[in-house]
């Protein structure tokens, strides 16, 4: 089963990659592609924006072109379609939608509106298509990507990205970047929002508004989900105590690890770890994205229901039939007769 696609030319003339990846980490980042996002199942929180969204299965969003986001699982196994795709699908087409975003994220009151279906449907229709082997697919695959690029423009408020590539922008996603990352290599140490103003070289007042305004939650926020996506690594991963874990990962202590795990999971982590036999994992590296098979149970499903299109039925063996004593009178007959008609005609001659 092919996981993962990437387009390349000749087919793709610009960055295109697709794929279903479980939502296991959480960390900021900024790219120059889009980035569509499609939740098959569980839940996740958003941020982009200074904006924090809770989404659910059903829901999309698109992130724009150099726009700071993180998102993490509010919910286990999670699962999406991730779509990145360079903002020159859109200009070659058409010279007017150069740098340009597009505002599209669904909610509870406008998941079941006619244009978030008809996004749901390209979306699944383009994952499904990069993935099977039949060569006549590669047209499906481009037509039902176009369809949802169509479907971005025509249905979604559209409007110019002025200060898309503004040094002051850049300046300020620089900034976050480094400081982000200088969390991620200190996640478990004592780290406070003191520490973090020095990196960005702001007051902590500032720094603390700052912040929240490129990331979309607090300092204090996004340095606790650091930590939980790194417990939750080795909760899946390890056979480390819970302890050992929250000590590891930067808790105080394992109360307050399994309190947070349980506002998000409403569980204890003791209840996952009973569920989990880590003596079967094959681990993979912490924060890499994880791939999932498109038939994988809860998966593919998902994928047909919302292209709207029955999944192929399985080739069924023919089965040899042995021949029925009526059929062999009746074909000796007709042999006979055959031979009659030859003989006969011999006769004449």
């Amino acid at each position: 089963m092919k996981y993962y696609c990437v387009g390349a030319a000749p087919h793709w003339p610009h960055p295109f990659e697709i794929y279903v990846r479980d939502v296991n980490f959480f960390r900021y980042n900024w790219h120059a592609e889009f980035e569509f996002t499609l939740i098959l199942r569980g839940g996740i929180n958003l941020s982009t924006s200074g904006i924090t969204h809770t989404l659910h299965g059903g829901d999309v969003f698109l992130i724009n072109a150099n726009r700071g986001h993180a998102w993490v699982s509010s919910e286990r196994d999670s699962a999406a379609i991730s779509i990145h795709f360079a903002p020159e699908y859109f200009a070659d087409l058409e010279p007017s939608f150069k740098n340009i975003e597009i505002d599209c994220v669904s909610t509870p009151q406008t998941r079941a509106e006619p244009r978030f279906t008809r996004l749901r449907q390209y979306a699944a229709q383009t994952m499904l298509a990069a993935v099977s082997a039949s060569p006549a697919d590669r047209f499906t695959l481009r037509g039902a990507f176009n369809m949802l690029l169509g479907t971005l423009l025509a249905s979604f408020p559209v409007q110019r990205a002025e200060t898309r590539d503004s040094p002051y922008a850049h300046k300020n996603m620089k900034t976050i970047q480094n400081v982000t990352d200088w969390m991620e290599k200190n996640f478990d140490k004592k780290i406070t929002l003191d520490d973090a103003a020095k990196i960005a070289r702001y007051n902590r007042t500032y720094f603390s508004s700052f912040f929240r305004r490129n990331v979309g939650i607090s300092f204090h926020d996004y340095l606790t989900r650091i930590r939980f996506r790194h417990a939750l690594y080795r909760l899946n991963n390890t056979g480390y105590s819970l302890t050992a874990i929250a000590a590891d990962c930067g808790f105080s202590d394992l109360k307050t690890f399994s309190a947070y795990y349980k506002k998000t999971f409403s569980e204890p982590p003791s209840e996952r770890r009973r569920s989990v036999d880590t003596s079967s994992f094959t681990p993979a590296k912490e924060s890499e994205r994880v791939f999932l098979d498109t038939n994988a149970p809860g998966i593919g499903e998902k994928l047909y229901n919302f292209a709207l299109i029955k999944p192929p039925e399985p080739m069924l063996p023919v089965q040899p039939q042995s021949a029925r004593r009526h059929d062999l009178d009746r074909i000796a007959m007709l042999c006979r007769q055959i031979m009659k008609i030859a003989s006969g005609e011999r006769d004449e001659r």
